[in-house]
């Protein structure tokens, strides 16, 4: 009994250490942004659309969890953002990936509604996108920074 209590710990971290020893991890690249759209500006919030090409070198897929972004409209802050969509990073592809990011109406700075109202007015905007990601592959998460400047069509 007493070499089971302690055998046990042991054998599970050799388990753990083989199976998580073996994962040989690849920096994933953004390889463009190839397209920033306003989706849509509502009393809810903003929609930015955005399509990234991303590369993915790895043999496992990978799945952004989470995002801690900010969203600025030329140059001001915005307010806090999210990707809305799960977005999985498919193994060895490097692909065009189109998700959305969403500021709510509650974390839209308040410093940032005469800002939003004068931008109705413009044909397009310079849109910035900053922050970080967290993607997670084989129970393993991992932050990417993201940092991002485009102009866009209204």
């Amino acid at each position: 009994m007493i070499l089971n209590r302690f055998y046990t710990p042991i054998v599970l971290f050799v388990i753990a250490l083989c199976t998580f020893g073996c994962i040989e991890y690849k920096e994933v690249e953004v390889v463009e942004v190839s397209d920033v759209g306003v989706k849509g500006v509502s009393m809810s919030g903003v929609d930015i659309e955005v399509a990234m090409q991303i590369k993915n070198p790895n043999k496992y897929d990978i799945s952004i969890v989470d995002s801690d972004l900010t969203l600025f409209a030329e140059g001001n802050k915005v307010g806090i953002a999210k990707i809305k969509e799960k977005v999985v990073l498919k193994k060895k592809s490097n692909k065009i990936y189109r998700f959305t990011i969403h500021t709510s109406a509650q974390d839209i700075s308040v410093s940032a509604m005469p800002l939003m109202m004068s931008l109705m007015s413009k044909s397009n905007l310079e849109v910035q996108v900053k922050g970080d990601i967290k993607a997670k592959a084989k129970g393993i998460g991992k932050r990417f920074p993201v940092d991002f400047k485009e102009k866009v069509s209204l």
